[in-house]
């Protein structure tokens, strides 16, 4: 038993005299983050550059500093280049940099650096462009290439100044509507909102408020004709569990917007890598298409068809079905 004890004691002598100090920290690295989605549809394209931080404190001090996140925009050189095919330089436009506002948060809220240039002329379908980020201090240069997403075209009814979209039938049943359009080149993923307006009105004021129902993902499976039917009882039962009851006002339905977001292969791919994981495997691949950072740089495109009637019978329907809402018809 005393040799035992002994033995013992020498390994807890051993133990505790070991060194324990070590840097888990490896050797500082910079890595440079890029996230930018052209879209010729918006006036402006916008570009976010920050870096990776690893320090001694802890994350969530180190988060709270702008400069754990930003690089010093002097120190920065960002462009985009309209290119052919063969990557023959046709255009080139040096990104500003600017502060936009950020909501209040783990990460620091001053000084939101964001990269951006005017789209005017410069975006053309046919083209592809190239991103150049080249950190003037160190040298070193981040590439990446995207496409641009061609127009998309809706069903030529929304053409029509007499269409209206209809959930309700007017034998007393509920009804669907089907929106149609047409591949865009490019396209991988659509995703299409209903924004419903309507009008609030009290003794006071009157209140133009909206809601807005966002569609799954339609992924694009090859035919050149594609679809998202809406069914009345979803609409019936969104604008049921959406609208807050009031007693004090009384509503009416105005129109309907029906908009659309359009993504390339690409940022499906990084859509899908990133959902959260539901098995086992907690581990996801990190992607990337960013040449010396990590990051995504692809396309995306907007477009909707705004100011949509609904028909008369589903404005009754919502206005005798949701009546503890208070809309009211005509």
């Amino acid at each position: 038993m005393k040799k035992i004890t002994s033995l013992l004691f020498l390994i807890i002598v051993l133990i505790t005299s070991c060194e324990t100090d070590f840097d888990v920290n490896a050797e500082w690295e910079e890595i440079t983050v890029v996230f930018g989605l052209l879209d010729q549809s918006q006036e402006k394209q916008y570009i976010r550059i920050n870096k990776v931080f690893l320090g001694e404190e802890s994350v969530n001090v180190m988060a709270s500093f702008s400069d754990s996140l930003n690089y010093d925009p002097q120190n920065l050189e960002v462009k985009i280049q309209r290119v052919s095919d063969d990557n023959t330089v046709l255009g080139e436009r040096i990104l500003t940099d600017t502060i936009m506002y950020k909501e209040d948060g783990m990460f620091a809220t001053e000084n939101n650096i964001i990269y951006v240039f005017d789209t005017d002329y410069f975006l053309q379908e046919d083209k592809n462009y190239i991103l150049t980020v080249t950190n003037l201090k160190s040298g070193k240069i981040i590439t990446s290439k995207t496409n641009l997403i061609h127009g998309l075209n809706l069903m030529s009814s929304f053409e029509n100044p007499s269409y209206k979209m209809g959930f309700y039938s007017q034998s007393g049943d509920f009804s669907s509507t089907t929106v149609q359009w047409t591949h865009s080149k490019n396209a991988a993923i659509y995703q299409m909102s209903l924004k419903i307006h309507y009008s609030e009105y009290s003794p006071t004021e009157t209140v133009v408020d909206s809601i807005t129902k966002v569609f799954p993902i339609v992924n694009y499976s090859g035919s050149s004709d594609m679809k998202q039917t809406i069914s009345g009882e979803e609409i019936f039962s969104f604008i049921a569990n959406s609208v807050p009851m009031d007693n004090n006002v009384t509503r009416k339905i105005n129109s309907v917007d029906v908009l659309f977001s359009v993504g390339s292969s690409t940022l499906n791919t990084y859509i899908n890598l990133n959902e959260p994981p539901t098995g086992i495997v907690q581990e996801r691949p990190v992607y990337t298409n960013i040449e010396g950072g990590i990051g995504l740089f692809s396309c995306r495109y907007n477009k909707g068809q705004k100011g949509i009637l609904l028909t008369s019978t589903t404005k009754q329907a919502i206005a005798e079905q949701l009546d503890s809402l208070n809309f009211i018809y005509p």
